[in-house]
């Protein structure tokens, strides 16, 4: 199986979007994680895959969510600081600081801070595709994966 065929099937066996699938389709993994401008997809194919070998962990991922989320934070009003602790929270779960309860009260907390921010939102993700390049690091094949 040829490594573009072996990435379409990985991306079908995750129920990727149709959208996704027709823009990789003829891409191996690589040529998708390198050349894809949709950081959204590069950050739900790396969710969906966390923990596998050769793949990023879970807390990798979460400190590169971290590190998005903080590109939004200049678009928040002064003086609202539920999104800046829900990212502190997340960063505290990740060195064992806070319990998975703790993220999720801070996440709810934030939510209706950054719902009033949509446009602030289309603004931060287009800063977000570099910073998961940088922070997550390529994917690769594994074996043990099972090509998941």
């Amino acid at each position: 199986m040829t490594e573009a065929k072996r990435f379409m099937a990985l991306l079908r066996n995750l129920n990727a979007c149709p959208e996704a699938t027709g823009w990789a389709r003829g891409k191996d993994l690589r040529t998708a994680w390198t050349t894809c401008d949709r950081g959204d997809w590069l950050f739900w194919l790396a969710g969906r895959m966390a923990d596998q070998p050769g793949w990023p962990t879970r807390r990798q991922i979460v400190l590169a969510a971290c590190a998005c989320a903080e590109t939004a934070l200049k678009y928040v009003k002064p003086g609202e600081d539920r999104p800046r602790v829900a990212i502190e929270t997340a960063r505290a779960w990740v060195r064992g600081d806070a319990s998975v309860e703790d993220v999720r009260v801070a996440r709810k907390n934030a939510a209706a801070a950054y719902a009033a921010a949509d446009a602030a939102r289309a603004k931060a993700r287009a800063e977000c595709l570099e910073l998961i390049r940088r922070e997550l690091p390529e994917p690769q094949w594994s074996e043990e994966a099972g090509g998941k």
